[in-house]
């Protein structure tokens, strides 16, 4: 086998591969590799920076990189399945409010995109140097904002 076959994806949701470079990746040992390696976890290289283009090995070095359940791959996969189930409870929280908190939240958001660009066009800075609510000058993006 000298390619890479688009079946390898199935069952492999952690897998991505690079038509550049023809080589294969781990999406979350690439998105979580710092935090492993700072937490003094060896994160496996082929799959994170240069790549994993050796095909007729390829099944069997995937199950090795999976590894067992405590993992530095199955970790990393956990937290990008937490971040993944985080979003979906925060779109599914705001589709659970009323239509009068829903335009509220769209209103402050869009008050505070019309800040930013004020401020932006402007090349004005978004804080001051106390933010807290006892300060009388809290900066001018919370200024406008009030």
């Amino acid at each position: 086998m000298r390619q890479f076959f688009s079946n390898w994806f199935n069952g492999r949701k952690w897998l991505e591969y690079s038509i550049t470079k023809d080589a294969a990746f781990c999406l979350c040992c690439y998105l979580f590799k710092n935090e492993c390696e700072s937490r003094g976890y060896e994160v496996d290289a082929a799959f994170t920076k240069t790549g994993y283009s050796a095909w007729n090995k390829a099944t069997e070095r995937f199950r090795a990189h999976v590894g067992d359940i405590n993992s530095i791959h199955n970790k990393c996969f956990n937290k990008m399945l937490d971040l993944r189930n985080q979003s979906q409870s925060r779109h599914t929280s705001f589709d659970k409010k009323s239509k009068k908190e829903k335009s509220e939240s769209r209103r402050h958001l869009s008050a505070s995109v019309d800040v930013t660009r004020f401020l932006l066009k402007l090349g004005l800075s978004f804080r001051g140097h106390d933010e807290s609510r006892s300060s009388s000058n809290r900066g001018i993006f919370l200024k406008l904002l009030q």
